[in-house]
């Protein structure tokens, strides 16, 4: 069985979530998904085992091995990050946001320090995204050292599942009116390495990372936008910079997070 975890803390935007995963995974008897809540002391954990209970009971509808897990400790990222690793999950699903304390947990520093804990991509639906069958992939590369890395099979595995068309960007103020003989040859090793998938690759000058992704997004009717530090370094700054908040707020995509 495969496992999906969802981080609840009952906002919309952790909702919204949880139905976004039943539906991308309805049907799929091979999966697990647990709804997961954490309390903190001095919470009412009781009434959120109740609402625990009453999504399960509607998300049972399209997954059949729907279960829940409810839990408290001193950290929120610490006590998911340990459930996680116990677990083994292909992908945490989970919403951004929030605004009061408990649903802060969901704030774009907090999912990214879960993406940093290293224990398998994150998946992060917009607060309004409404799920659509993921035809559309969009992967952002800088076309270096493109080799088969742990990050290029989690890439795969993702692929796999949805069989989607697969979008390759790279964005970089160096393209001009021809792509060099450098980004050539390594686009030509990620072609050969994403065969199976028929990849097709585009390539834009840098004006606003952002607003390229969107537009790009937009033109292409994306569905899932995938980032990850192999593939993009830019992605590296993100966790240490206010661009983290910019790009997953500004996205209207969800947005899986594959870090190495």
């Amino acid at each position: 069985m495969k496992t999906i975890i969802v981080p609840l803390d009952f906002s919309e935007t952790s909702l919204n979530a949880a139905h976004y995963a039943a539906h991308l995974y309805k049907g799929k008897e091979d999966i697990t998904l647990i709804l997961y809540h954490y309390y903190a002391e001095g919470e009412d954990h009781l009434t959120a085992e109740n609402y625990l209970q009453s999504l399960q009971k509607e998300l049972l509808l399209h997954i059949p091995n729907t279960i829940t897990h409810l839990e408290s400790g001193e950290s929120f990222i610490d006590r998911l990050a340990a459930f996680a690793h116990i677990k083994r999950p292909i992908m945490i699903i989970m919403g951004l946001l929030g605004k009061t304390p408990m649903e802060q947990r969901f704030s774009g520093t907090n999912t990214l320090k879960i993406a940093e804990k290293n224990i398998c991509p994150i998946l992060v639906i917009p607060p309004q995204a409404i799920f659509k069958k993921i035809n559309n992939v969009l992967i952002t590369s800088e076309m270096k050292a493109v080799e088969e890395t742990p990050v290029l099979l989690e890439v795969k595995n993702v692929l796999n599942e949805f069989k989607p068309s697969v979008h390759i960007l790279n964005i970089n103020s160096d393209h001009y009116i021809s792509v060099t003989d450098d980004y050539k040859e390594e686009r030509d090793k990620m072609q050969v390495l994403l065969a199976d998938f028929n990849p097709e690759f585009y390539f834009m000058r840098l004006w606003d990372f952002h607003e390229s992704i969107n537009l790009f997004s937009a033109d292409k009717d994306i569905d899932m936008i995938i980032i990850a530090p192999k593939y993009h370094s830019f992605f590296e700054k993100l966790f240490k910079t206010q661009h983290t908040k910019t790009l997953l707020y500004q996205s209207q995509i969800p947005v899986l997070v594959i870090h190495e």
